[in-house]
């Protein structure tokens, strides 16, 4: 059985959107989403464990927790600023001379009645971008952001569509996501896994463009690997919808499979080395995407270009399951 209800966020005091599943008065799964404040994923909870950390974090606050949507851009933008078919674009300075994280994290989204069918639970949220939106005079482009959020018993999927409604400019942009993951156990029991195929080298956090061997990458993340002494802040490139990221529990005898298809290209993984949780960030493109894209890396940067009119759509999903 699945259900739903509204209510608010013991912090930020925004409307909740809580889903669950049950099975013999048993809670088996629950998420819960904040289509007011970005339409955060703020909550997973499979069997009574919740696996995305919550707000508010001493040193980060309450602006990032939960699942961030990172938009029109995920990351850093170098000097904020690029220039797309022979315009430049300003954007706002939030990281010493860069862009970070995009602009709709916090922004309202908003969203439909739950649909309620025999195997899961969905709700939809949008966002649109038009003339006198805050987003538009950061970003001018006309734009739609889509998302659809879907409970199983043991998985929470988001559909992701974006549509370019501009009726003259081509659309460039990235889309990601900015999971906070709970850690249980030890750091050393906690093991992180990204099969990608390449690093992207980075100075100062901003991709030079050079792809480097994943051997030759500050931790090689191809093979399982435990998080204890990483500090990472890393990019990977070539990520393959066959081979999903993971996070192994040995604690808790289980793995959160990271699923993404195959606009998914990058990957970022942010492990401070004081906090209690790890990030692992699928990407559509890399960080600075839109500056890579036009010193000529245009592979690199898997820049996503809409013509006025086009849509672009892909698919996530967080799923527990057990260890064999």
């Amino acid at each position: 059985m699945f259900g739903y209800n509204i209510a608010k966020h013991p912090v930020l005091d925004q409307k909740m959107i809580c889903l669950w599943s049950e099975e013999d008065h048993y809670r088996r799964s629950e998420a819960k989403l904040l289509p007011g404040f970005g339409s955060n994923l703020c909550s997973f909870i499979v069997d009574g464990l919740e696996y995305l950390h919550q707000a508010p974090m001493p040193v980060i606050g309450t602006k990032f927790f939960g699942t961030p949507i990172l938009y029109p851009f995920p990351n850093r933008v170098r000097n904020c600023r690029f220039t797309f078919d022979g315009v430049e674009y300003h954007l706002p300075d939030n990281d010493g001379g860069r862009s970070l994280h995009c602009l709709v994290a916090d922004t309202p989204f908003d969203y439909e009645i739950p649909v309620v069918k025999d195997d899961s639970i969905s709700v939809a949220t949008h966002l649109q971008i038009l003339p006198g939106h805050p987003v538009f005079q950061q970003f001018p482009i006309a734009n739609r952001l889509d998302l659809i959020y879907t409970l199983k018993n043991d998985s929470i999927e988001i559909i992701v569509k974006i549509t370019n409604l501009d009726e003259e400019k081509r659309f460039p942009f990235g889309f990601g996501i900015h999971p906070y993951f709970n850690i249980f156990g030890s750091k050393a029991d906690t093991l992180l896994h990204v099969p990608a195929k390449k690093w992207m080298e980075a100075i100062s956090l901003l991709p030079t463009g050079n792809l480097i061997d994943m051997e030759k990458s500050p931790a090689d993340l191809s093979i399982p690997t435990p998080i204890k002494g990483l500090t990472l802040d890393e990019v990977w490139y070539g990520m393959d919808p066959k081979k999903p990221q993971s996070i192994i529990y040995q604690t808790i005898n289980r793995k959160l499979v990271l699923k993404a298809s195959d606009i998914f290209t990058h990957s970022v993984t942010y492990t401070p080395l004081l906090e209690p949780f790890v990030c692992v960030e699928n990407q559509t493109n890399s960080t600075d995407c839109h500056n890579l894209y036009s010193r000529g890396f245009e592979k690199e940067s898997h820049l996503l270009i809409l013509n006025p009119g086009e849509s672009i759509s892909g698919t996530l999903q967080f799923s527990v399951e057990k260890l064999s």
